[in-house]
């Protein structure tokens, strides 16, 4: 069985790599790219396991959307074979490993993203990692020769998926709540295994805590914000609601929840490491939106549960066939649509229209740097530093704003301060001129527009200004 559910991984695997060579990268991949050719201890958006991934990709195929994507997108296969083992650790017989591991490759978010090169990706092979293996220490004796070793496992998974997404630390506390909440978890608190796992889970963000120490607890006090809410509303609750449900598709929702009824044998473990992450977006989803990137560790326990919730139904075969038909249409049909190579669907500034268009753009971007004479590039977001970046490898690309952003870049170079640049933003509204300009230069020049289209779509607009002379002191010491 462990074979079949090898093949299921390798197969979605292949299509995973396929799409990753062949879209375009969009904005936020394209950003920690940037990341990755400056490795740091931590950056202001993010922990940095992202960067260090990405950079493992780029050192053997070059900053291509391929390269930038491999490591990534190996660790969504790897995290799906997981989810196979996990259900036939639990007591799943015969098909339930293949049909876990399937259900969750065809879940919408974790086939949207499985292409892609975000913290999503690390933070997903850890969050199910560390519960393979804490399944794995839970059905141990703790005399058992083999225990010590899951139980680091355990921990060391635990840190490095806090050193990938700060959403981890939901994890280590539904770790904890089924030890003090279960009498099978109570019983491992009289040994010392947990405390072992909790001192190792440690270890790994050390270098990261000590890079926020450094930086004036930069990246905890960005990820803290979100914890803080100034008002409440029922704004966004049905959304969430929504997206909980919808995800997996809507029969594997049915059958995780018939499978609540009789639950699988050791089943706890499961459930009581989802309820910290799932309460903590029930509070963000009182205030703000939860994004739909952000509930990918919850679906790994989902198409396990739903698994042995359809296998026991009469006509298995017909309810299998149907369950996998339907997540299959949801899935591919969405991703084919949203992605497809001709048409773009809106103009709205998502990730599959930050794919588009690029061509006739670039040319009017080169065409403007070699009739105004810039020998660089000035941004004021991190969308377009990352973006542009990597589209003029051959020309400095900088942010102008936002300087904590770029501490991983080391100091802006002395002979930018002076000399001509190309300052490209996006243009919000109709107007040509830059509204920044002037605050950010001594001098401002032209102003022309280039705008990204696919299919007679504008997608959008960008002003293209000629300036010389950072006025900011941070930047330039003036």
């Amino acid at each position: 069985m462990r074979r079949s559910v090898f093949f299921v991984s390798v197969a979605f695997l292949a299509v995973h790599l396929g799409i990753a060579a062949s879209v375009p990268l969009f904005d936020d991949e394209a950003y920690y790219a940037l990341w990755a050719r400056d490795l740091a201890l931590g950056y202001y958006d993010h922990p940095p396991m992202i960067a260090y991934m990405i950079r493992s990709g780029t050192n053997l195929f070059g900053e291509t959307a391929f390269g930038i994507r491999l490591v990534p997108v190996i660790c969504f296969g790897a995290a799906g074979y997981l989810v196979g083992d996990i259900a036939r650790m639990l007591g799943g017989r015969s098909v339930l490993p293949v049909l876990a591991t399937t259900l969750y490759n065809l879940n919408l978010i974790v086939f949207a993203i499985g292409s892609f090169a975000t913290p999503d990706t690390p933070s997903t092979l850890f969050w199910v990692a560390a519960l393979w293996a804490a399944c794995r220490a839970v059905n141990l004796s703790a005399d058992s020769r083999y225990a010590m070793l899951l139980w680091v496992g355990t921990g060391l998974l635990v840190g490095f998926g806090g050193l990938s997404k700060f959403t981890n630390a939901f994890l280590a506390i539904g770790l904890l709540a089924y030890l003090f909440v279960t009498a099978k978890g109570r019983a491992y608190l009289l040994t010392r295994l947990p405390y072992v796992a909790m001192a190792v889970a440690v270890l790994p963000l050390l270098p990261y805590l000590l890079w926020n120490l450094q930086n004036d607890w930069l990246g905890l006090q960005r990820q803290g914000a979100r914890l803080i809410a100034s008002s409440f509303s029922t704004r966004y609750v049905g959304e969430y609601a929504a997206l909980l449900l919808l995800a997996p598709s809507p029969l594997v929702t049915w059958f995780a929840f018939r499978a609540i009824k009789t639950p699988p044998r050791h089943s706890a473990l499961l459930v009581w490491s989802s309820v910290p992450l799932l309460l903590y977006f029930s509070y963000h989803a009182m205030h703000a939106q939860v994004q739909a990137n952000w509930v990918v560790p919850l679906q790994a326990p989902v198409a396990i549960i739903a698994a042995f919730g359809l296998a026991q139904v009469q006509s298995l075969r017909l309810w299998i066939g149907i369950t996998i038909a339907t997540a299959f249409l949801i899935s591919f049909g969405s991703f084919a649509v949203v992605f497809n190579p001709f048409t773009p669907i809106g103009t709205a500034d998502n990730p599959p229209n930050q794919t588009r268009g690029w061509s006739a753009t670039e040319d009017a971007i080169t065409k403007r740097l070699e009739e105004s004479g810039a020998t660089w590039i000035a941004t004021t977001d991190y969308a377009r530093t990352g973006s542009l970046a990597l589209r003029f490898p051959q020309i400095p690309v900088w942010s102008v704003r936002d300087l904590q952003r770029y501490g991983f870049r080391g100091t802006f170079p002395a002979v930018l301060c002076t000399a001509p640049g190309l300052l490209i933003e996006r243009a919000r509204r109709s107007e040509h001129a830059s509204d920044l300009a002037e605050s950010l230069f001594e001098a401002v020049h032209t102003t022309h527009a280039a705008v990204r289209t696919q299919d007679g779509v504008i997608l959008m607009t960008y002003r293209l200004t000629s300036v010389s002379q950072v006025k900011s002191p941070d930047w330039c010491g003036n």
